[in-house]
């Protein structure tokens, strides 16, 4: 979505013409492109922090993370799997584990608290 003219702010019309023009031309690039590659943001198992309490489980409304169980030096082990084909990306399972155990690609706990502090100097 590319905002322009009074949609954006109160302006002259030369100035609503200027920035329509501006966004017809950003978005003739993006379409004019066969294909469009987008970044995953897809939820991410942290093996080393998962150990298998299944609280993200539930919560995901899009039923893509599921408890897997295995062996291990003669222990049973549990951690759970996210199917990249049912997950959206929406931070539910983050959100609900209690042991930094499964993150969103491209949003790591840090990079949600920068965003948050930044938003809070505004």
């Amino acid at each position: 979505i590319y905002l322009c003219g009074l949609a954006h702010g109160p302006k002259s019309l030369t100035e609503s013409i200027a920035q329509a023009s501006a966004a017809a031309a950003r978005a003739s690039t993006l379409l004019s492109k066969r294909q469009i590659e987008l970044e995953p943001r897809i939820a991410q198992v942290v093996d080393e922090n998962c150990d298998g309490c299944a609280y993200c489980i539930e919560p995901c409304p899009y039923k893509a993370v599921t408890l897997l169980e295995y062996m291990r030096e003669g222990t049973v082990r549990k951690t759970v799997e996210v199917d990249e084909s049912k997950c959206k990306g929406c931070g539910v399972c983050q959100a609900t584990c209690p042991k930094k155990g499964i993150r969103i690609k491209g949003f790591t706990l840090d990079q949600l608290a920068a965003m948050v502090r930044a938003t809070l100097e505004e």
